[in-house]
């Protein structure tokens, strides 16, 4: 019985890995809006923008600088004439194959996996924002 749990946890240590080997340094992230065809900029916590484009689309997004821990953040701002414009964040947060995957290895992805983007996940992965229009008064759109 003990050499059937040395040989099942083995099997299972044996299918993980440190994420620098199974993640992406990259992420896919869709981009909608309600209405469709609504401007967007992605900034990454750096400042510098990451992407720009019409809704809907799907954009990739680098997940690492790298740097040591350098995940990257993104803040993404919506906008289209006559309505509010709308800023969402995307969040970065290590994955499973960061936390877990290293069993394996000992450890050793622990010190190497953040140089590196494949142990981050944005989220959401999806995005849908619901833009409201302007309100008017006497004087036009209090939007501008």
């Amino acid at each position: 019985m003990k050499k059937l749990s040395a040989l099942a946890l083995g099997s299972v240590l044996s299918l993980t890995g440190c994420a620098a080997i199974v993640g992406d340094e990259s992420q896919t992230v869709f981009v909608d809006s309600s209405p469709s065809q609504a401007l967007f900029v992605i900034s990454d916590n750096n400042g510098r923008v990451a992407a720009t484009g019409t809704t809907p689309t799907t954009v990739t997004l680098p997940k690492s600088d790298g740097t040591y821990l350098g995940w990257l953040s993104y803040q993404i701002t919506f906008s289209k004439a006559d309505f509010q414009p709308v800023i969402m964040p995307l969040k970065t947060r290590p994955n499973a194959w960061y936390i877990f995957g290293n069993l394996s290895t000992l450890g050793a992805g622990w010190l190497i996996d953040p140089f590196w983007g494949g142990m981050y996940s944005l989220h959401p992965d999806s995005v849908h924002i619901n833009m409201l229009p302007c309100p008017t008064g006497r004087f036009g759109s209090f939007c501008s």
